[in-house]
């Protein structure tokens, strides 16, 4: 039945498209980057589009093994690296940051670094060690639904070194501590 020659797509075809492994950094991740791909017959530059998640695979059309009058695609399959101050949880970041003492017990600003941009963060008295402070939508965009995740920054709330105390208010410290 039918004729063997030509290629109908039923393995006929030999494998023009080529598998790569790109690895790309959290925030380009997030924020969406240009990277050049170097491939040993190719080289080009890839637009990586803002929320592409770990395992998913980017096409780049055109750009495989050639074979007679046919070229095959290059499948970059994504891997985020590790990033040393966010965790990504599905659409939303999570970061700590340093909060000094006087500011977590009276109240206060502290300039926070996001991937986005800076923000002042106001912090109310009486703050405690890892408590969560929430900024909309400056999380991860889902490619799915256009929505933007939020980023909880944890306080980590830093005790002053001891020494640094004068002698009398370290008295009055362990007079007045519960």
């Amino acid at each position: 039945m039918g004729s063997m020659g030509g290629f109908n797509g039923f393995g006929f075809a030999p494998e023009l498209d080529l598998q790569v492994e790109l690895q790309i950094t959290l925030q380009e991740a997030v924020l969406g980057a240009k990277r050049r791909v170097q491939l040993s017959h190719d080289s080009f530059e890839i637009k990586i589009p803002a929320g592409v998640r770990d395992g998913e695979v980017l096409r780049a059309k055109g750009r495989g093994r050639r074979q007679g009058g046919m070229v095959g695609d290059v499948l970059l399959k994504v891997r985020v690296l590790e990033d040393a101050l966010y965790t990504q949880k599905g659409d939303d970041l999570y970061k700590n940051f340093d909060l000094p003492l006087k500011t977590a017990l009276f109240g206060g600003r502290v300039q926070v670094d996001t991937l986005y941009k800076e923000v002042a963060l106001k912090i109310p008295p009486n703050t405690k060690n890892a408590q969560k402070f929430r900024l909309k939508e400056l999380g991860v965009k889902n490619r799915k639904t256009g929505s933007v995740g939020d980023l909880y920054l944890m306080a980590n709330v830093i005790l002053p070194h001891t020494d640094t105390l004068s002698a009398p208010f370290k008295q009055t410290l362990q007079e007045q501590l519960p």
